[in-house]
Parts: C-alpha cells; sequence; structure tokens
C-alpha cells in the first residue's frame, strides 16, 4: 500500500482515493481507478522485480567468473535475447509455437555461451571476457539494427522496449519476473556455497571435490534464464547488473547469500527509483523516457566514483596486451600493396552500384553526375575511417592498453554528445563549431579516462571498467535529448547511425587537410610517442619530456576523433580493430605501424560504406552500422586465429 502511495508522487492523477479504488478490485466506470490497477500498479511492481532480477544475475555472473566486469549486458546476454525477440517477431506466426520468453532465453543463452568459450581460454581474464562480450554486443546490436531499417513497421518496438521500457498493460508480466524471480533466488542462494568456492577460485574448489565446470555453467544458465526473462517483458536495462553488485561489495558483506540478496534489493529499488525519474521527465516534456537511460545516466557516474576509490582484484596475467599472430614481416611493398586495395575499393565504390535489373557500372561520360554524388561518401568513409583507426592507435598508447580505442573509452561518444547537446540547444551551427564541440567533448572524455588509466595503471578491469561507464553515460544523454527532441532527431539519428549520405565535398576536403596534417605530426613524432609504452622513467632518462608528449597526443586523438564524429557520426570498432589489423603484419617500426593503421581504417571504412550501399538495394545500410558488424566479428576471429596459433605451438 505504502509503494502504491508513492506512485500518486509522481503521477498526478494518481489520488489517494483512486489507489483505494483501483488496488484490487478497480470499479469499471472509474477510468482511473482502472489505469491505475492495470497500468501503473503492474509497471511499479515491474520495476521492483525487474531491478532485483538484474541485480541477483549480475552478483552472480561477477562471483563464478571473479570478473567484476561481468553483467547481463557486458557480457551479451541481453543482446542476444533482444536478438532472437526480434528475429522471432519477424517470423510472425512461424515463430509462435514458443513463447517470446523461450525465444528470448535462446538468443540469451547463444550469446552468453559463446562469450563463455571465449573467455574460457583466456582463464576468464575480465578484460578480455568484457571485450569478447562487447563485441558479441556490438554485432547483435548492429544486427538489430539492421533489421529494423528494413522492417521499420515489425520492429518499431525496439527502439524503445530496447531502450529499457517498463509500461504494462496488465499484470502478466508481473506473473512472469515473480515466477522467474522466486525460481532463480531460491536455487542461487541454496547454491550459495558452492559459489563461494568459485568465487576464491578453481585450485581450492577441485580440492575439495567440486567440479567446477559444471558448477558454474549450471549457475550461469540460471542467471542467463533470469535476464532473458527481464528482457522479454521490458527490454535492456543497462547497468543495474554492473553497477549494483560493485555497490553491495563496497559494504563488505559477510557471505555470498548476503551479497546476493543484497543485489537484489538494491536493484529493486534503483530501477524503481529510475522509473519513477523516467516518468517524471516523460511527463514534464510530453515524450517517452526509456528507464533503462536514466539507469545509466546516473548508475554511471555511481560506478565511476566507486572504481575510484576501491582496487579491483587483478590477475596475475597482464591484458594490457594482445597478440593476433602475424602473417609475415612488413616489407616495403606492403603500404603499396594496401593503397592499391583501398583504390581498388575506392574505385568499386564509385563506379559499380545495384538497380533492380541488376548490377550495373558507371560509365563516366554518361554517368557522371551520379559519380560527383558518390565522391564525397566515398572519401568521407576513407578519411573519417583513417583518423579514428589512427585516434585509436595513438589512445592505446596513451593509456598504455591494447584493448583502448575511443569508442571502448567514450572519447567517441564524448564528441557525439557534444555535438548533439550543441545542435539541439544552439540551434543551426556551422561545422567549425561542432568541431569545437566535438573536441570540447571527445577531449574531456579522454582526460577524464586518463586520470583514470594512471590511478589504475596495473588494473586493465578497472579502466576498461570505467570506459563503459563513461560510454554509456554519454549515450544515455543522448538517448534523453533526442527523446525531447523535434524533427531534427531524425537527421541526427541518420548521422549517429554512421551515415555517410549527407557528407559533403567541403568537408572531406577540410578533414583530407587535417589529417594530413594530423598524419604526418604523428610520423614526425614517432620516435618519442612509441617510447610512451615504456613507462615513464625510461623515457625521462633518456631525455623524452614525457608529459608533453602525452598532452601533444592526447589532444591529437581527440581532434581525430571528433573530427570523424563530426563527419558521419561515432564509428564502431574501427579504433580498435585497425590498430590490430595492421599487428599482423611485423611493421619493426612506430612509424610504419602509423601509416598501415591508417591504411587498414580506410579500407574497412569504404568497404563498409560500399557493402552498405549494395547490399539491400534499393535500400541502404549506414557505414558505421555494417563497420560495426564487420569490426566486431573480425575482432572475434581475430581471437579465434591466436588461441588456435597459440594451440599449434
Amino acid at each position: 500500500m505504502g509503494a502504491a502511495a508513492l506512485a500518486a508522487g509522481w503521477d498526478p492523477r494518481v489520488t489517494l482515493d483512486v489507489v483505494r479504488l483501483g488496488l484490487f478490485d478497480p470499479p469499471g466506470d472509474v477510468f482511473a481507478a482502472v489505469m491505475f490497477h492495470y497500468a501503473t500498479l503492474p509497471r511499479l511492481v515491474v520495476s521492483l522485480l525487474a531491478g532485483a532480477s538484474l541485480g541477483l544475475a549480475g552478483a552472480a555472473m561477477q562471483a563464478v567468473l571473479r570478473n567484476p566486469l561481468a553483467s547481463p549486458t557486458t557480457l551479451g546476454v541481453a543482446t542476444g535475447a533482444q536478438f532472437a525477440l526480434a528475429l522471432a517477431a519477424l517470423a510472425g506466426p512461424a515463430a509462435a509455437f514458443l513463447p517470446r520468453e523461450a525465444w528470448s532465453f535462446i538468443g540469451a543463452i547463444g550469446a552468453g555461451g559463446l562469450v563463455y568459450l571465449i573467455g574460457k581460454r583466456h582463464d576468464f581474464e575480465p578484460a578480455r571476457l568484457a571485450l569478447a562480450g562487447m563485441a558479441i554486443s556490438l554485432f547483435l546490436s548492429a544486427a538489430s539494427a539492421a533489421l529494423v531499417l528494413f522492417n521499420e513497421q515489425q520492429l518499431a518496438f525496439l527502439f524503445l522496449w530496447g531502450s529499457g521500457h517498463l509500461a504494462q498493460s496488465d499484470w502478466t508480466g508481473v506473473v512472469v519476473l515473480f515466477a522467474a524471480f522466486l525460481l532463480a533466488a531460491a536455487a542461487l542462494v541454496a547454491a550459495s556455497r558452492v559459489i563461494g568456492l568459485l568465487a576464491v577460485g578453481d585450485t581450492l574448489a577441485e580440492s575439495l571435490g567440486l567440479k567446477t565446470e559444471t558448477a558454474r555453467l549450471a549457475i550461469l544458465i540460471v542467471a542467463v534464464a533470469l535476464t532473458a526473462a527481464v528482457v522479454a517483458e521490458v527490454g535492456i536495462v543497462g547497468f543495474v547488473g554492473l553497477a549494483i553488485p560493485a555497490v553491495v561489495r563496497l559494504c563488505r558483506p559477510r557471505s555470498v547469500a548476503v551479497t546476493l540478496l543484497a543485489s537484489a534489493g538494491l536493484g529493486a529499488l534503483a530501477l524503481f527509483a529510475a522509473d519513477a525519474l523516467a516518468q517524471l521527465l516523460s511527463g514534464s516534456s510530453g515524450r517517452l523516457v526509456p528507464a533503462g537511460a536514466v539507469t545509466a545516466l546516473f548508475g554511471a557516474p555511481v560506478l565511476f566514483l566507486l572504481l575510484a576509490r576501491t582496487r579491483l582484484a587483478s590477475r596475475p596475467k597482464p591484458a594490457a596486451k594482445i597478440s593476433v599472430g602475424t602473417f609475415h614481416d612488413a616489407g616495403p611493398g606492403l603500404f603499396l600493396q594496401l593503397a592499391i586495395v583501398l583504390g581498388l575499393l575506392a574505385l568499386a565504390a564509385l563506379t559499380i552500384g545495384r538497380t533492380g535489373a541488376g548490377w550495373e557500372l558507371l560509365d563516366p561520360a554518361r554517368d557522371g553526375t551520379l559519380l560527383l554524388a558518390r565522391l564525397p561518401r566515398v572519401l568521407g568513409a576513407g578519411l573519417a575511417g583513417a583518423a579514428i583507426a589512427l585516434s585509436g592507435l595513438l589512445v592505446q598508447k596513451i593509456v598504455g592498453n591494447d584493448l583502448a580505442s575511443p569508442e571502448l573509452l567514450g572519447i567517441s561518444g564524448g564528441a557525439a554528445a557534444a555535438i548533439v547537446l550543441a545542435a539541439l540547444t544552439l540551434g543551426v551551427l556551422s561545422r567549425t563549431t561542432l568541431l569545437l564541440c566535438g573536441f570540447v567533448g571527445a577531449i574531456g572524455a579522454t582526460l577524464i579516462v586518463l586520470w583514470f588509466a594512471r590511478r589504475h595503471r596495473d588494473q586493465i578491469a578497472a579502466v576498461l571498467l570505467a570506459g563503459i561507464a563513461l560510454g554509456v553515460f554519454l549515450d544515455s544523454i543522448v538517448r534523453i535529448a533526442l527523446a525531447n527532441a523535434s524533427m531534427q532527431a531524425v537527421s541526427l539519428l541518420t548521422w549517429l547511425s554512421g551515415s555517410t549520405v549527407l557528407v559533403s565535398l567541403p568537408e572531406t576536403l577540410w578533414l583530407a587537410v587535417f589529417l594530413a596534417l594530423a598524419l604526418g605530426l604523428v610520423l614526425a613524432g614517432s620516435r618519442a610517442i612509441a617510447l610512451l609504452d615504456l613507462g615513464a622513467e625510461l623515457p625521462q632518462s633518456l631525455g623524452l619530456k614525457v608529459r608533453a608528449v602525452q598532452a601533444a597526443t592526447l589532444i591529437l586523438a581527440a581532434l581525430l576523433a571528433s573530427a570523424a564524429t563530426m563527419v558521419i557520426g561515432p564509428l564502431s570498432f574501427v579504433g580498435l580493430i585497425a590498430p590490430h589489423l595492421a599487428r599482423l603484419f611485423r611493421t619493426r617500426l612506430f612509424a610504419q605501424h602509423v601509416v598501415a593503421t591508417v591504411l587498414f581504417g580506410a579500407i574497412v571504412m569504404v568497404a563498409s560504406d560500399f557493402v552498405g550501399r549494395v547490399a539491400m538495394s534499393p535500400w541502404q545500410l549506414p557505414g558505421g552500422l555494417v563497420a560495426g558488424l564487420f569490426g566486431s566479428l573480425g575482432f572475434i576471429l581475430l581471437a579465434g586465429r591466436q588461441e588456435r596459433r597459440a594451440g599449434a605451438r
């Protein structure tokens, strides 16, 4: 009754009389009471149950994997469930033989199982496991977005539901979530001693006779099933399963059972409060604000502050470097070969098209206008890909971590958030002004991550978690801002997806000039930048002004990220995948690595834009979306190639 009375606090239509009439058996002639009983009250209960479920699932995952980065969202479980539900919605009656909760579980267990297999090969090292989860999440998110683009009417619900929308029309969701939570909580609390042994380590657990592999899988399946139930009912709600267990651990609970139950209780309160605020924002703006965006808005800063004040247990093996194997030494002809590949791709993107009649090759004499129309998007894609790739390489040098990238650490998100907020609040702005706004956002995000990386230099998991927190926080700002925007949001959404349709020739020209200057500066200072890998003491003993080099590299990386973001929006995984592609070839000098990275970044984006234009013609996929598919899948394949080589040795 007290919780129901709280509903009156954020909905002025809910009076105490309405609560009294609608609490149990509302009269049909009192509309407010009916709405309270079938909409307001179920939503309130669902927020509590969903929050408790996510907190419980996150705590169980983090314990058995001994990984503070583990959660339903970072392990790809929630995204897998969402993708499976999207496919089921497209299948229509053909998928009706299973309930949506079953489809959600199939997708969740598929994505989570793939992440589990990758993590197992690395002894569940936190940073690698999180990166694998994010790669799979990005791939599935891009695939879901592609499905939405071609099936807007059938999958329009994914826009809001994918951000965690808790609106209810009856008590069905309450019944499903209550049953799922009750069963999962009973199973996990009963297995709390087993979870505690797994949290300590496999060696001790096995010495006591525990079959660690079987026990870990069983507990993870329970957590995945609970997550799938939540996603099926309310969509993806981020950060509850990640931040809440971290808050609980800070209080040093006495036992695993207390940790699980406290995470469930605090998760329920967190999502309840977030949904209340979401309804307040929705009521004041007249537009729907998803609760998932609000949880990220407040959960990310809380988690960031907790990480700044605590130290996470680290594994003996460092995770700062990734070896993806090599094809062969980088000879003099490598750059020429890459340049030829890039040129051929650009030529194909300019001259090859696809219509209803089939493939066609443009004739410059006859189709000159169409060629000129395609030229800016091809140039923009290549230059932006090169810029974000170079930015990614510089960020990896600054942070001292080959897992870093502008997208992963929130740098691209900072630029995108600043540009979106400036466009929505200040109106029509010049490209120069937008570039400055993007630079301010990117440099701010970079400074935050750099400050955190210096405080936790030996804790790669903490740095990655802070980057995730910052990126999700910035993304939540963009979502809330767009939810309260007008028609201008349509063009911003197109830009955020990485579309090159609106790129103009003047934009590509100034980006080319800027990229050439930045590349020249990096090549000129390549020796100094390469020494950043050695820490601070040795380069200083050699006479290098480390702080000055770091500051200059930081500014250049932020400028490159903001420039690329302003032209075609924030790209996904290009800043991470391009440097790793370059490492496939044994570049002996850092300058060679720089050139190879730039060329690979351009190749990935030109190929992505070309595929996006012709794959589903006459419909087009944004180049950034295709790059997300290529980049995430490519990184997964590179990791698998590394393991096969390691096993061969």
